[in-house]
């Protein structure tokens, strides 16, 4: 039998050395900003050694304090880069923001400006060094566990193809978990897993094999039957990990809330749903679409000349769409078709005949969309969203696509994460759908930033790509079929002959 690792030995050694680590190198940066900001001021140092270190030892202590309770040492197993560079972008802000307030209340007008200094440099520094042993960290480990090391060894709980299929292709598809399923425990056949005996073995099983962590993927199995098996895994002090029977209904971290005594499992929980998130993102939308309507009001008289001259109509394209909470509002584009009868369920496509030559070359270059900071300003939209439908159409996807509504949870965008994937214009709504709930329930204001800034380089519109790749497979397909269909002709022919 396989001899098992001490998984909690090495957690506790990975945060004890990423703590200590994190300690020595503030120290370290505080220190070594002092002396630079000396340097350059060229004065004597304003305060005694003493005092000195006494300073670095309560920043860096400080910093390693709200370190561990913004979750910087959470196991690194499964936490992507990301979330730990907010983290520790969050606390450097919190000390050095209030050791700001402290040095203009308490320090000599003499020194303000130089104790100023060194924080600004004590803080770029320490985040960018913190930051840096973090993810070489995390790429250390990551590649281990990719090459099959510090695994962690799962034993499976399970009556369900379907839902062992989920649990093992999230292990498949992220080597560098570190997981490994050694086999499944259950009554029921299930395909791709040694089958290590019934749940009336499960205290045997867990006594030979001796898992790290026993996951339950269940779909049928009674409480109080799950509850036993539970007291079974406690007593052999082993991690329970419990697979919900709707995990195909949601993908993100969950939030249980509590009814009294009761744990609620809320499915919807999303970011946005805290105030906070929520008054950053509009503070951001409000500051961004002034700054925008600013900066590109040459391109929109530009565009509002261009569509004047190009046919007769409105310079301006009014549509109502479907907004957040299913509320209908009216959305501004700069005109690109003829007046037309259909534009309110007319479904645009690239080689559109109702297109003019100018609404075309504005539309590729997404020039069309410039007025929707208006409608951001509003508060109809924001700059970073999914995209809004027309009623017509979100009406018939609702029946069509699961969980397509959810995407009306939130404020629609001018750009999203579909967007920079070349998801727009006459491409799959499917697609599209999956990248915007994935959005929505991992949405970060970094994350918004990022699609802000990649949005100039991908605003030229890609669905063309798509409709030709598209159409080459279509046409690959056809000339399968038919050469299936020739080999089966002579095939029948042989028979008869």
């Amino acid at each position: 039998m396989e001899k098992r690792p001490m998984q909690n030995s090495n957690h506790t050694f990975l945060k004890s050395l990423d703590v200590g680590l994190d300690y020595v190198l503030n120290s370290l940066t505080i220190y070594i900003a002092y002396q630079i900001t000396r340097f350059f001021f060229a004065v004597e140092s304003p305060v005694g050694t003493a005092q000195l270190f006494l300073l670095i030892t309560l920043f860096a202590f400080a910093l390693s304090v709200l370190y561990n309770y913004q979750n910087v040492y959470l196991p690194m197993r499964t936490q992507s880069p990301l979330f730990f560079v907010g983290r520790i972008f969050l606390v450097t802000v919190e000390v050095f923001a209030v050791a700001a307030v402290l040095i203009i209340l308490f320090a000599t007008d003499e020194y303000d400006f130089f104790y100023l200094s060194w924080l600004v440099w004590s803080a770029l520094a320490s985040f960018i060094i913190i930051v840096s042993k973090k993810i070489t960290m995390l790429t250390v480990l990551h590649s281990m566990r990719a090459n099959r090391q510090n695994l962690k060894r799962i034993l499976l709980v399970t009556d369900s193809q379907e839902m062992a299929d989920e649990y093992l292709e999230e292990i498949f598809n992220n080597p560098q978990f570190g997981y490994s399923v050694i086999g499944y425990v259950g009554n029921l056949n299930v395909i791709g897993l040694p089958h290590l005996g019934t749940t009336g073995d499960l205290d045997r099983i867990l006594t030979e094999e001796e898992p790290d962590e026993v996951v339950m993927a269940l779909d049928t199995v009674r409480k109080k039957l799950i509850t036993r098996y539970i007291s079974i895994c406690n007593n052999h002090c082993v991690k329970v990990m419990v697979v919900p029977a709707i995990c195909g209904y949601f993908k993100s971290p969950r939030q249980i809330s509590m009814l009294g005594n009761l744990p609620l499992l809320d499915i919807r929980s999303t970011p946005l749903d805290n105030m906070a998130n929520q008054i950053l993102k509009r503070a951001v939308d409000i500051i961004g679409s002034i700054v925008m309507i600013v900066v590109t009001s040459p391109l929109m008289l530009f565009t509002a000349i261009g569509v004047k001259i190009s046919s007769p109509g409105p310079i301006l394209f009014k549509q109502t769409r479907v907004g957040r909470h299913n509320k209908e509002f009216v959305m501004y584009k700069f005109r690109s078709m003829r007046v037309n009868a259909s534009e309110q369920t007319g479904w645009s496509t690239e080689e559109d005949p109702r297109k003019t030559r100018f609404g075309a070359f504005i539309r590729k270059f997404a020039l069309d969309e410039l007025p929707q900071f208006f409608n951001v300003l509003k508060g109809d939209m924001s700059l970073v969203g999914p995209r809004p439908e027309v009623p017509f159409y979100v009406d018939k996807f609702k029946k069509e696509i699961p969980l397509y509504m959810l995407k009306h949870t939130l404020r629609p965008g001018i750009t999203g994460q579909a967007q920079i994937k070349g998801l727009r214009g006459d491409t799959s709504i499917e697609a599209r759908i999956e990248e915007d709930i994935n959005y929505i329930e991992n949405w970060t204001i970094w994350r918004d930033l990022h699609i802000l800034l990649l949005t100039p380089f991908r605003a030229v519109n890609r669905h063309e790509k798509y409709a030709k790749r598209e159409k080459l497979e279509e046409e690959k397909q056809a000339r399968r079929n038919v050469g299936n269909a020739v080999k089966k002709e002579d095939l029948h022919d042989d028979e008869t002959d």
